[in-house]
């Protein structure tokens, strides 16, 4: 049977995952290992509301450091520790975790394009 917490205890957890991120941190863009596009985080990071936590500020990346297809995303501390791994990345209306602009309606980032996080969202279960 699968274990089930009280929307309180998902708040609790998502607010303590908004700790962990701290001042400082970065979503780190991937096509396969590859990090492309670093993307510094506000402090904090983003909000909770009930179950989601969703990222804030005017977020984005002037020069992307490598070309790629990213594929997913990872947040890092401040000391460059990951505090969240697996997101989805895609662009608007694609559904995932985290949506980015770079003008071309592509997840295709070429070395020194500016890239956007329009969105990030996390639900916690």
């Amino acid at each position: 049977m699968a274990v089930t917490y009280s929307t309180a205890a998902i708040t609790a957890r998502m607010n303590g995952v908004v700790t962990a991120i701290g001042n400082g941190a970065s979503l780190l863009l991937k096509a396969g290992g590859t990090t492309v596009s670093t993307i510094a985080l506000s402090g904090p990071a983003g909000t909770v509301s009930g179950t989601v936590l969703t990222f804030t500020g005017t977020l984005l990346d002037p020069a992307a450091a490598a070309t790629g297809t990213v594929d997913s995303a990872v947040i890092v501390d401040s000391g460059a520790l990951t505090v969240i791994s697996g997101l989805t990345v895609g662009i608007p209306l694609s559904g995932a975790d985290v949506i980015i602009s770079n003008g071309l309606g592509s997840t295709l980032i070429s070395v020194g394009q500016v890239v956007a996080l329009l969105g990030a969202q996390i639900t916690g279960s």
